[in-house]
Parts: C-alpha cells; structure tokens; sequence
C-alpha cells in the first residue's frame, strides 16, 4: 500500500488559503466578541499587510529551517502582531478605545498567535487538497 503525499501545488493552495483567511480571523471574531462590527475593516486593514511585510517573510524562514509545529506558527502569529504593537503605542489609542497599557499588548499579541495558529491549521496540518467540495464541506 502505497501512501499519497500531497504535491506541491496542493500545498501551495493550502498555504495561499492560509495566507488569504488566517489574517481576517482575528479581526472577525474581535469584532464578533466585543460587540464592535466597525472594528472588523479597521482590524483587516491593519492585518494584511503585517501578515504579508512580516508573516510571509517569518514564514518563509521557518520552513527553510523545517521549523513548522504549531507552537512556531502561532509564535510567527504573535511576532507579526508586534508592529501593529508598536503603531498603536505610537499613535495613541482612539478616544473611543482604552489607553494602550500592557493587558491590550497582550491581548493583541494573543491575537496574533491565534492567526498563526489558525495559518497553521489551514496551510500546513492537513495534506487534503483545498478544492471547493473539502472547503465548503460538500463531500469529497
């Protein structure tokens, strides 16, 4: 019996999904948890493109290095988060908004490593081909 292993054109969709979904998550089910719909585009405004300048580079060095466990992922997740750390801390938080101090930094880092993770589970924990009958769930 022979095992499949999934090409590499199948794992490359599995990471473009990846890179397409992970970064609105968090956005979403902030918006979602607080009760703060207006959040949601201002959260993947922001997220993209930390997920692309710093994601895709971190990602990319760790799977040149093989470093592709969960726990790397969601640490790239919370890595990515730290620029957007950084501009609120600078910018000063909306009045609407409470004053950074270090429970919001680590919440939005936790964010971030809840993106990774989700990265993770989309691009890199399964080795199904991505097709719209597997993503949708409409049987295979």
């Amino acid at each position: 019996m022979t095992v499949a292993t999934p090409s590499s054109e199948s794992q490359f969709s599995r990471i473009v999904l990846g890179f397409v979904l992970a970064p609105m998550l968090p956005a979403f089910y902030a918006a979602l948890f607080f009760a703060q719909p207006w959040a949601f585009p201002i959260g993947v405004c922001l997220s993209y493109p930390a997920a692309l300048l710093v994601g895709l580079p971190l990602f990319l060095g760790c799977r040149r290095l093989g470093w592709l466990a969960w726990w790397q992922m969601s640490l790239c997740g919370l890595l990515t988060a730290v620029p957007l750390e950084l501009l609120y801390w600078q910018l000063g938080a909306p009045p609407h908004l409470g004053a950074f101090d270090p429970l919001n930094a680590l919440a939005l880092a936790g964010w971030g490593a809840f993106a990774g993770l989700s990265f993770w589970l989309l691009a890199i924990a399964g080795k199904t081909p991505i097709t719209l009958q597997v993503f949708f769930g409409l049987g295979i």
